[in-house]
């Protein structure tokens, strides 16, 4: 594990950003990874196509609290199109990272296939 990779993941982890609940919001998104009891509940304010704000809660490994943490602060302030085109490449990226290992990308990816249920 490189370096970056494990600051960026342990300050996301340790200070999740907007994590909490947005009691204005318009959509609220729930995902969930059977495979280790993951689980993350998104909420977004929505406003003439854009997130206005997002805030989210949940249960999860350091991998995946770091992960939702990142995900709010990329798609706050952008298109919804954007928010669900977000792609794991971008977020492997933003973590300093090339690849994540199979057994991890599930919760890596919790955030973005909870995104995948904005219509």
């Amino acid at each position: 594990m490189s370096d970056l990779y494990q600051e960026i993941i342990l300050n996301h982890a340790g200070n999740p950003r907007n994590f909490g609940t947005l009691t204005h919001s318009t959509h609220t998104l729930k995902e969930a990874n059977a495979s280790c009891g993951d689980m993350v509940e998104m909420q977004l304010l929505i406003k003439n196509g854009k997130v206005q704000d997002v805030k989210w809660r949940g249960v999860g490994c350091a991998i995946s609290t770091a992960s939702c943490s990142m995900v709010s602060e990329l798609i706050k302030g952008k298109p919804v199109a954007f928010a669900k085109k977000l792609t794991e490449e971008l977020l492997l990226k933003e973590m300093g990272m090339n690849a994540i290992l199979p057994t991890r990308e599930k919760c890596l990816l919790l955030p973005l296939r909870a995104l995948q249920h904005l219509p």
